[in-house]
């Protein structure tokens, strides 16, 4: 129920994307895509056992091609969506 009011509240494929430093200290140990980490953002999967309100939210995606999938944690914010982590995973 809360993650559809910020779901409503702002629009992820077009809001701008900012990254916790967070997610800069983990991109040389996971070898991470930022690319592949905004896209996950804007078009993922929500996945509802990472979540907590009251602006918490998780997605995922798979990319077939690479054969891995990127886990994403976001914080939703007035007019802009923080990433706080991701990590990728081998696999679906």
């Amino acid at each position: 129920m809360w993650i559809e009011a910020l779901m409503n509240r702002l629009d992820r494929k077009k809001a701008e994307i900012t990254f916790d430093p967070h997610v800069f200290d983990r991109k040389e140990y996971w070898n991470l895509d930022l690319d592949k980490i905004e896209e996950t953002a804007r078009t993922g999967k929500i996945f509802d056992k990472k979540c907590e309100s009251p602006n918490k939210i998780c997605f995922k995606r798979y990319y077939g091609k690479e054969n891995i999938t990127y886990t994403v944690i976001v914080r939703y914010h007035n007019d802009f969506i923080e990433v706080k982590t991701a990590w990728p995973k081998k696999g679906r």
